[in-house]
């Protein structure tokens, strides 16, 4: 059982490096909170008809009850809230670093966990929360993109919101665990937990000039949009699968993994936009074996 959701934890961390990366394209240019929105509404076809397909629907549902008030909450902090400073930190520290710094979320998912669900503390787990602190370090001292054309406030703004996402992350990670097995796959709690987030984010669309707004959104952003939705939706539904079959301490570790995989492709692909130096690829490498550290301790 633990190697089946090792295997989902590590699709989930491609997928969710690849919504990194389009996002910080998807909303370039446009309000995050909106962009964020759509990326949301763009799921959720593709998880009912996923849901659909394996005939999810058709057996009883939780109910109106705690497993279904937890993911509401989960999908509101991950999609809403985590989401939202993702994409806004890609535009003042690139996609790079900050799915670097967002894979702290490890610490607190792993802090919550302890706290609220007993999972047992260990050595071997402490270590591996430092290595990654340790990683953060690393990336705080690296500069953001086009070293010297930037601010150093806007360096900070977009570690703050990392950080913040990281937060949100790792408390929807506990909160999906114990309600996740309540749902008759991982990927209809998803569908579920994308449900409430859309209602969320409703009121920020039909603000007063929102939809013009929206009209004026480039194919560009609506490609990336639906990239960004797409793998992101994707690499939820993986990481669920991974949380119902071995404890978060365990499989939220490894869905962290993704630094490496967003900093490999940004710097194939996107020389021109993310600018690698040691301290990021330091920063990426500890985080990376705090996460091995951490899956040993399973």
């Amino acid at each position: 059982m633990f190697e089946t959701a090792a295997v989902y934890a590590l699709i989930s961390a491609i997928l969710l490096a690849l919504r990194d990366i389009f996002g910080r394209f998807a909303v370039r240019g446009i309000d995050p909170i909106s962009g964020t929105a759509f990326t949301a509404i763009i799921g959720l076809p593709v998880l009912w008809t996923i849901s659909a397909a394996r005939g999810d629907f058709s057996d009883p549902w939780p109910g109106l009850g705690w497993p279904l008030l937890f993911i509401a909450i989960a999908g509101i902090f991950r999609v809403c809230f985590a989401r939202t400073m993702l994409f806004a930190a890609t535009q003042y520290i690139g996609s790079a670093r900050t799915s670097t710094i967002v894979a702290t979320n490890l610490i607190f998912a792993v802090f919550l966990g302890v706290v609220f669900l007993g999972e047992a503390l260990t050595l071997t787990l402490g270590l591996g929360a430092l290595l990654v602190f340790g990683g953060y370090i690393f990336i705080a001292r690296s500069h953001p993109n086009h070293q010297g054309s930037e601010p150093p406030k806007n360096q900070y703004i977009g570690m703050g919101l990392a950080l913040g996402c990281a937060l949100a992350f790792g408390a929807a990670a506990v909160l999906v665990r114990p309600a996740v097995g309540f749902f008759t796959s991982a990927n209809e709690a998803n569908f579920y937990s994308n449900i409430f987030a859309v209602a969320a984010f409703l009121p920020f669309l039909f603000r007063k000039g929102k939809i013009s707004e929206i009209k004026n959104w480039t194919p560009s952003n609506w490609g990336f949009l639906v990239l960004a939705g797409l793998s992101a939706s994707l690499g939820v539904t993986f990481l669920y699968l991974a949380l119902a079959n071995a404890p978060v301490v365990y499989a939220f570790p490894i869905s962290q993994s993704r630094p490496l995989f967003a900093i490999a492709i940004s710097w194939t692909f996107l020389q021109s936009e993310e600018r690698m130096n040691w301290c990021v690829v330091a920063g990426a490498l500890a985080i990376f074996t705090g996460t091995v550290t951490l899956i040993f301790n399973g």
